[in-house]
């Protein structure tokens, strides 16, 4: 019994506690609003918007009044994944990313802020499990998580301005996997379902120099996360291996690496501005998954380690307003993957992305919406599955998602 726990614990746990993004490299998400979406991101240092506390908080310093946001991006995505020479595709799902933004200017130098957004995210499920020895790792998940940041940014003086946020990020996940699935006929399945509320910070600043009028440069540091689940495992399908799996309390424990994004932006006119930036996502300090069930004194813990690699994403966006009240956007994004070729799983199958977006926005003294499109082009990737997932050869392919993404603003 011993065994069988422990190789449950060990091929099925670490998967669902690793759930990753469809979208961002290893599991971020990025579709913060719809101008920042258009733009590729690059909203770092121009364009102040409520939803600047998801990309820059020390801009809220440059709005004026009270501002509220509220948007959602829809998800579309396309995948296949290829375990032992078996292929299986994705489904066509269709997932919903909300956001909600409210900034108040408490004086001329200081302003407070709170954001509600996913920063990571998962869903996907994928056709004819029973048969795909893919389904022993996972085969169908959902994973949906919100931050919540209340924010204060201070105007330093007329160049620069700083920001500090706290992050309560909460967690909902459940994942479906099969035990034996490609041997057995019928195998037996296992549900995992598990919640979780964890805090980070941020730290921000926009620097508009006067000797250089043209230009702006913003930066934001995000803070590791340590994310405590509590959830169970129980028997879904087929036979019982033993009673213990059913409806067993389980708990696990990742840790959330650190970032920075700093982005420059030129003004080339009054009408057309430009911005380039990069995130470095530090993906090394992600060393292992540490799982344990907590109804059971002999079931042993679990020290999964993972092989990840710092990455980078590069993106660069533009802006020009037709006149004071339409603007035209376009944005471009690699997204390079931190995926260890000798470690892959069936979440994320997807390897380095270009994404391309364009869009466009209407405002007036009260009201704005902003529209945009992103197509996401995914490179294929080979590899195995780790030690413990028995090192099956593994390659993703047909990589792709499409995004589209809405936001409605008031100011008074």
């Amino acid at each position: 019994m011993k065994q069988t726990i422990k190789k449950l614990v060990a091929v099925v746990l670490p998967v669902v506690l690793f759930a990753a993004a469809a979208q961002g490299a290893g599991f971020a998400l990025y579709e913060f609003s719809a101008r920042t979406t258009a733009m590729g991101g690059a909203t770092v240092a121009n364009g102040p918007e409520a939803a600047s506390l998801a990309t820059n908080p020390s801009l809220i310093t440059q709005l004026d009044g009270t501002q509220i946001q509220l948007g959602a991006t829809i998800v579309t995505a396309d995948a296949t994944t290829t375990v032992n020479g078996n292929s299986r595709s994705l489904e066509n799902d269709v997932w919903t990313l909300p956001n909600f933004y409210m900034t108040h200017k408490w004086n001329d130098d200081i302003s407070f802020g709170i954001g509600a957004f996913s920063r990571y995210g998962l869903g996907g499920t994928y056709k004819d499990p029973n048969s795909w020895p893919g389904s022993n790792l996972a085969y169908d998940v959902k994973l949906e998580t919100m931050s919540f940041t209340p924010t204060i940014a201070v105007k330093a003086n007329e160049q620069l301005s700083l920001a500090m946020g706290l992050e309560a990020m909460t967690i909902d996940f459940t994942q479906k996997s099969l035990y034996g699935a490609g041997l057995l006929p019928n195998p037996p399945g296992y549900e995992l379902h598990g919640t979780g509320v964890s805090w980070g910070g941020n730290f921000s600043l926009t620097y508009r120099p006067d000797w250089a009028e043209k230009w702006a440069v913003g930066a934001m540091y995000r803070s590791k996360i340590k994310q405590n689940l509590d959830g169970y495992i129980h028997t879904t399908t087929g036979t019982d291996i033993n009673a213990t799996l059913r409806h067993a309390s389980a708990a696990g424990a990742i840790t959330l690496p650190d970032s920075i994004t700093t982005g420059i932006a030129f003004q080339a006119t009054d009408n057309w501005v430009m911005e380039a930036g990069i995130v470095g996502t530090f993906w090394s300090a992600y060393d292992q998954i540490i799982i344990e069930y907590t109804d059971s004194e002999t079931a042993p813990t679990i020290h999964n380690k993972k092989n990840y690699k710092d990455v980078y994403r590069l993106n660069f966006g533009t802006e020009y307003l037709l006149n004071k009240n339409w603007a035209v956007r376009a944005g471009y994004v690699f997204d390079k993957s931190p995926i260890n070729t000798q470690d892959m799983d069936t979440l994320v199958p997807v390897d380095d992305r270009h994404l391309v977006s364009v869009g466009f926005g209407y405002r007036n003294e009260k009201w704005s919406v902003d529209f945009a499109y992103t197509h996401l082009f995914a490179r294929d990737l080979t590899g195995d599955s780790n030690s413990q997932s028995g090192n099956m050869p593994m390659k993703y392919s047909h990589g792709s998602s499409n995004m589209f993404a809405l936001t409605l603003g008031l100011k008074y």
